[in-house]
């Protein structure tokens, strides 16, 4: 994909996020309480475009990633952005770094997100405990508790937006 090639390519810093990274981030933003701000500059800090025809393709790809993202959540099925790796000749989806970017995407707006009733914050734990996988050396999980986290992120994703944007279903 073009768009992830050039986030892992040399225009971009080593802080900017991979693609499944920045689709977490941007879900966060989608779904939380002020999708205002600047976000890509968070994304991709100060990437160096080979030329201003780069740049536009870039930003149009970042933008419908955006747009994609907030046309799955008004529909209110989601799916998050996985990638697959592999590791001893197993290929597995690896949800770590979407959820990683959507924590991320919750330090965005911290107070707001901090202020949220018990039940809807309880629906952050499937990201917080898979996004701790990516961030901290020493966290551990098995493949069974690993499964049941990934099993709840599409609905507290949808929980979490209908909260924040008054959506009934």
């Amino acid at each position: 994909m073009e768009l992830d090639e050039f986030l892992l390519s040399d225009a971009c810093d080593e802080d900017t996020l991979s693609l499944d990274e920045a689709h977490g981030f941007i879900t966060a933003l989608v779904v939380g309480p002020d999708r205002e701000g600047e976000w890509l500059g968070q994304v991709w800090g100060e990437p160096r475009f080979a030329d201003a025809a780069e740049a536009s393709r870039m930003r149009d790809l970042m933008q419908r990633l955006y747009d994609d993202v907030d046309s799955m959540l008004r529909s209110l099925h989601f799916e998050p952005l996985v990638i697959e790796e592999e590791d001893e000749g197993e290929v597995y989806e690896s949800y770590e770094g979407w959820c990683f970017g959507f924590m991320l995407g919750v330090e965005q707006h911290e107070e707001q997100w901090e202020s949220l009733p018990k039940e809807p914050q309880a629906l952050l734990a499937p990201m917080a405990q898979i996004a701790l996988l990516e961030s901290d050396d020493e966290a551990e999980m098995d493949e069974e508790e690993y499964a049941a986290w990934v099993e709840l992120i599409p609905g507290a994703v949808t929980g979490l937006y209908q909260f924040w944007h008054g959506v009934e279903e």
